[in-house]
C-alpha cells in the first residue's frame, strides 16, 4: 500500500508553530488572529474578497483586502478549508461536507451530500462547480452550487489498488474542463464537465494546490518542493525545479506572469519567463506557514495562514 508515501495536508500543518519574525521584504499584516487560528483560503472577485479558516473563520473585504470584517451570516462549528468568489457567486466548503453559498453577498447553507472533508471548490460562469476532498471525494454542481451530486470514480483503474487519495485542489475552466490534484501527485482531468476522467500525471508527492489561467498556463505545487507546470490548460505537466524540499501549500499567478508559491517555513517567487524560483523569507515565513495566495496585480499579493493572519506582500518574479 502507498499510505506511508503521502502526508495529509492537515497533518503537515498541525505540527507547526511560528516563532519570532525574520527575513526581509515588504510584508504587512492586514488581519491578525490568534495562535489557535488558521486561514486556509482566500478568494477574490473584483474588489470583493473572502477569507475562511478554522475555527469557523469567515471574513469579507470590499476594498481588495485592505480592510476585513467578520461575516456574521455564516454560523458553523466546522473548520472551513475551501472558498471561491466568481461571477457574483460565493462558495465555501469544509468539514463534514459543510457548504455555504452566496449570491449578491447573501449567504445561506447548502444541504450536504457527503460527510467527507471538502478541501477546495471552484466554478465557472456557466454554473459548473466542483468540490473535492478527503478519500477521493468529488462533487459536481451544474447550478452554481445550489445542488450537488457525488462523482462515482473507479480508483482501481488509476492506481491498481483502489486506494482513494485525498484531493486538495480543483480548477474549473471557462469551457468546462476540470482539473483536480491530490495525493500521489495525482492530476485528474475531465473535458466533458465531469462525465469522464483521465489521469494525466502521477508520482509520489502529494499536490496541495493548482492554479490554471485562461491562457492555458498553470502550476501545481506540493510535498517535498514539488512544482509542476502546464502550458496547454492542464493536458500535460512537467516538473519545474523549485530549489527547495519544503512542503509547498499554495500557488498564485498574476496577469503579468509572476508566480508566488507559499509553504511550510518557505516561500518562492518566480515567473513564466524562467524555469526557476527564488526563495524569499519576509516576516515570519521562515518559521511559520502560509497557504492561500491571491494576486492583486502590479506585483502586489495577499497571502494567509498561521495565526489567522492575512498579509499584503510585494513580490515580482519578472
Amino acid at each position: 500500500m502507498k499510505t506511508a508515501q503521502a502526508l495529509g495536508l492537515l497533518a503537515i500543518l498541525a505540527g507547526v508553530s511560528p516563532a519570532a519574525a525574520g527575513g526581509t521584504g515588504e510584508f504587512s499584516p492586514v488581519l491578525q488572529g490568534t495562535a489557535h487560528e488558521a486561514m486556509f483560503c482566500l478568494a477574490a472577485d473584483g474588489d470583493s474578497m473572502l477569507a475562511v479558516g478554522a475555527p469557523n473563520l469567515v471574513f469579507a473585504s470590499t476594498d481588495k483586502g485592505a480592510t476585513w470584517r467578520p461575516e456574521p451570516a455564516i454560523a458553523t462549528d466546522a473548520a472551513l478549508f475551501g472558498c471561491r468568489l466568481k461571477h457574483g457567486v460565493g462558495l465555501i466548503v469544509g468539514q463534514r461536507g459543510t457548504t455555504f453559498r452566496a449570491v449578491g453577498g447573501s449567504w445561506s447553507a447548502v444541504k450536504p451530500v457527503t460527510d467527507a472533508r471538502l478541501f477546495a471548490v471552484d466554478l465557472n460562469a456557466a454554473g459548473l462547480a466542483v468540490a473535492v476532498g478527503a478519500f477521493g471525494t468529488m462533487l459536481v454542481s451544474t447550478d452554481s452550487g445550489q445542488t450537488w451530486a457525488p462523482v462515482a470514480f473507479d480508483w482501481s483503474a488509476t492506481n491498481g489498488e483502489g486506494f482513494q487519495p485525498h484531493l486538495y485542489g480543483v480548477a474549473v475552466a471557462v469551457d468546462g474542463t476540470i482539473t483536480v490534484v491530490g495525493e500521489f501527485e495525482t492530476v485528474l482531468r475531465s473535458t466533458d464537465r465531469g462525465a469522464s476522467w483521465s489521469v494525466v500525471h502521477g508520482g509520489k508527492a502529494s499536490l496541495f494546490d493548482v492554479n490554471l489561467s485562461e491562457d492555458g498556463v498553470g502550476y501545481a505545487v506540493g510535498q517535498n518542493g514539488r512544482v509542476l507546470r502546464t502550458t496547454d490548460g492542464g493536458a500535460s505537466w512537467r516538473v519545474v525545479p523549485s530549489g527547495t524540499a519544503t512542503n509547498l501549500l499554495g500557488v498564485g499567478r498574476s496577469r503579468e506572469g509572476s508566480v508566488v508559491v507559499t509553504g511550510l517555513r518557505g516561500m518562492l517567487v518566480g515567473s513564466d519567463a524562467a524555469d526557476r524560483f527564488t526563495s524569499v523569507t519576509p516576516g515570519d515565513v521562515a518559521t511559520g506557514w502560509y497557504q492561500p495566495v491571491v494576486s492583486l496585480g502590479g506585483g502586489r499579493w495577499l497571502v494567509a495562514g498561521n495565526d489567522g493572519r492575512i498579509v499584503r506582500l510585494s513580490a515580482d518574479g519578472q
